[in-house]
């Protein structure tokens, strides 16, 4: 004991103070509190280290300096509270106290969650306030959908990063996105992209200031009915404005192997990330071509500690639309971004119509689609009629923007089924066509229509033939149309 109270002299006196061991601070202790009584088994956390409640709902965490917040894991079963618009399972800790107390209150939830539906939207990116207008549009495409179709069947949101487009131009639009989803009585959670992350910062730790007194912690998870939420921070800054990579830091997979620990193997889990952790190069086998700010670059590390669950990877930051089928148990949704085309067309650059993706959860059992703002979800595919397309002239074309190989597209041809139509990767002709003609009035010279993978095609016997396509997803839901020019998707987008 001499010895040990010696040591802590020696550190003071040599002003060791701010370095010495997380172990001479204060301890962080708390209850999670129900009408009254402790909820016991909840997971706390601090970031680090992840503790459960016992029968009385107490916890206690060993103290470290570097920790920003304690935090829990939303259980299932209680609603999501919130404060400040976004959901409030979080505690700021004041490194200033002497005493680190947190309790946490829960409300159980009226409604059974093990039905419970989740919208997903990546990359709002706000850049202006006169854009604001347009989010508010999707927002009330939001609400109005989820009353409509799930009634009193819980709908909870997540935002897959880039929520504003410039944090040091108009830092003001964290606020205003934050409120017009909110406003759309959706509780949505969210994770940071890079267009959220500080400007100036000397690291990548000291880089989410601003995002963390709107939202709270970068990374975290909660539950609901039978499935595992996580929301991981994969956008690691450099220390110079504008350049990042994709990586999850090993204080993030230390906490997440802890936080897996508690989750029952074969469990379904839900992955919320903003930059994807898979790429088209990789689908191909053209590893070398992969961009290090386009992907998670130590994915494998984070694929060997979800290889005992049934995964769903939730990813944005590209701007289009794509699955990708990583493993039998690992499936990623990169999502089309919410401002289509940085709000200048009402598509992305692949042609994906701007819009956000439903999953609904029955149990353990995951299904989803797509659901363009303005239209039902009946329209999954825009089909041009041949001599539309000047990459295949003779060719009909057709994009499907939520395609992944148990997808089947075929193609009739006066009431004959003619076969399946044929995967390319192309340009869509609808972004296309408006890019050129609209490209003066774009606020940024550097956007406009890229290639995409999820474009099909067929050759039609005779020109005067009656077409139609239908798309059968993995589901089984069928989808039909007809194609049309490409004029008459300018004109009137409503056209099916």
């Amino acid at each position: 004991m001499w010895c040990f109270k010696k040591f802590v002299f020696l550190c003071l006196w040599m002003g060791w103070g701010t370095v010495c061991p997380a172990a001479f601070f204060p301890e962080l202790s708390g209850r999670v509190i129900s009408e009254g009584r402790g909820v016991e088994g909840v997971a706390v956390t601090d970031g680090y280290t992840v503790v459960r409640t016992d029968a009385r709902g107490r916890y206690r965490l060993p103290g470290n300096t570097a920790a920003e917040f304690v935090y829990i894991t939303l259980p299932a079963g209680y609603e999501v509270p919130l404060r400040d618009e976004v959901p409030c399972f979080f505690r700021r800790i004041n490194k200033a106290a002497k005493k680190q107390k947190f309790d946490f209150y829960l409300q159980k939830s009226r409604r059974n969650d093990d039905r419970h539906v989740v919208v997903v939207a990546a990359d709002p990116q706000v850049y202006f306030d006169e854009e604001l207008p347009a989010l508010q549009k999707i927002a009330d495409d939001m609400q109005s959908w989820v009353a409509g179709k799930y009634g009193e069947i819980p709908v909870y949101g997540m935002v897959a990063g880039d929520v504003i487009g410039d944090i040091q131009r108009n830092p003001g639009c964290f606020g205003a996105v934050k409120h017009i989803l909110y406003h759309t009585r959706i509780p949505f959670f969210y994770t940071a992209g890079n267009h959220d992350l500080d400007r100036g910062g000397r690291s990548n730790e000291r880089s989410r200031t601003m995002y963390a007194a709107h939202f709270g912690p970068a990374y975290y998870s909660f539950n609901r009915g039978r499935v595992h939420y996580i929301v991981l921070d994969g956008v690691f800054a450099l220390g110079k404005d504008y350049l990042y990579t994709g990586y999850l830091a090993e204080r993030q997979l230390e906490w997440l192997e802890q936080d897996l620990a508690l989750v029952p193997e074969g469990s379904p889990v839900v992955v919320l990330t903003h930059i994807p952790t898979y790429s088209r190069e990789a689908r191909s086998g053209n590893y070398a071509k992969e961009r290090t700010s386009q992907v998670i670059n130590n994915r494998a590390h984070l694929y060997d500690l979800l290889k005992s669950y049934r995964v769903q990877i939730l990813s944005g930051h590209t701007h289009y639309h794509e699955n990708y089928v990583i493993a039998d148990n690992l499936y990623e949704h990169v999502h089309a971004s919410l401002c289509g085309l940085f709000w200048q067309a009402p598509w992305c650059g692949d042609g994906t119509p701007i819009g956000y993706t439903v999953y609904e959860m029955d149990g353990d059992s995951i299904s989803w689609y797509f659901k363009p703002v303005g239209d039902d979800r009946s329209y999954q595919f825009r089909a041009y009629a041949a001599g539309e397309n000047d990459l295949k002239p003779e060719a009909l074309t057709v994009n499907v923007w939520n395609y992944d190989p148990s997808w089947k597209i075929y193609w009739y041809e006066d009431g004959e089924r003619m076969g399946e139509m044929e995967r390319y990767t192309g340009i869509d002709p609808v972004i296309d066509s408006y890019v050129v003609s609209h490209r003066k009035g774009f606020k940024y010279d550097y956007i406009g229509a890229e290639p995409t993978e999820h474009l099909f095609f067929a050759i039609p016997r005779s020109a005067g033939a009656a077409i139609r396509v239908e798309a059968t997803d993995r589901f089984g839901n069928v989808y039909s149309g007809t194609p049309r020019k490409v004029e008459e998707w300018l004109n009137d987008q409503s056209v099916r």
